[in-house]
């Protein structure tokens, strides 16, 4: 009995890691860890989930030695929603009885273990492809077409370079920024004179906008969830801030240069 709560609680904690990890949503972890525990047949069964870190307590008067709680660091995070949707399946499979508890972890450790779905090529067409499509939506020519081409692959070059020196994301934001602000007044100054500059910078900094977590920050707080919601909020606020001082420094380098 001690040795199968055990790894119940385990289980949860695992699929609650791997869902934080990939930026669910707090509400969605919580609800997924509670459908593991439940398996338990425990009769206190709680999980709770902030965006650094994630709790669960398992504790019956039946449990000789006590209950049983874990706690998991969540370190690094980013948008993958392939992952989530194997872990929600995974606990499906689990609480209809059509898996054991040590199979579902045994799955679960596969899963964290799997590589982005997308490859790194994949990667950086998105980027250049999402910079070319914000010139077009905000109004831009030919010109500022493909000089949001030629920004996008740079920042694309960039983000891999970041992802390969484990750059934390702060860092990442404010040199991808600066670098992007430079780049299109070089092509602004060499290339293309009649360039509107503000609009191939706003566009390819457009993929670096933390989309993910205000939109998860706001259901989490409509979900009354307040403290991972703002703390998500206070994510998103903190990223955007670093890109526009990033943004803000190239332009004060460009201005003692040209």
């Amino acid at each position: 009995m001690q040795i199968i709560q055990k790894k119940i609680l385990e289980t949860a904690l695992l699929a609650g890691q791997i869902m934080c990890e990939s930026n669910a949503e707090s509400y969605r972890v919580e609800d997924t860890m509670n459908h593991i525990l439940t398996y338990s047949k425990a009769s206190y069964a709680v999980a709770v989930s902030f965006s650094t870190s994630i709790y669960a307590i398992l504790d019956d008067l039946k449990y000789s030695n006590g209950g049983y709680a874990g706690i998991k660091r969540i370190t690094s995070r980013s948008n993958n929603l392939n992952k989530i949707s194997q872990v929600n399946a995974v606990s499906r499979l689990l609480i209809n009885r059509k898996i054991t508890i040590e199979e579902a972890y045994k799955r679960l450790v596969v899963i964290r273990q799997q590589p982005n779905q997308y490859s790194t090529f994949l990667f950086s067409l998105s980027i250049i492809g999402l910079a070319l499509s914000f010139s077009v939506m905000f109004g831009g020519g030919i010109q500022e077409f493909i000089a949001s081409g030629i920004d996008g692959v740079i920042l694309s070059l960039i983000a891999i370079l970041m992802n390969k020196y484990y750059v934390n994301k702060a860092l990442s934001n404010l040199v991808q920024s600066l670098v992007i602000t430079v780049v299109a007044y070089m092509l602004l100054l060499f290339l293309y004179p009649q360039m509107k500059v503000s609009v191939v910078i706003v566009s390819t900094l457009m993929p670096m906008v933390p989309g993910t977590a205000i939109t998860n920050s706001l259901r989490d707080i409509f979900r009354e969830d307040y403290i991972a919601g703002s703390s998500r909020a206070l994510e998103a606020f903190f990223e955007a801030l670093m890109i526009a001082i990033g943004s803000v420094v190239g332009l004060a380098i460009l201005k003692g240069i040209i």
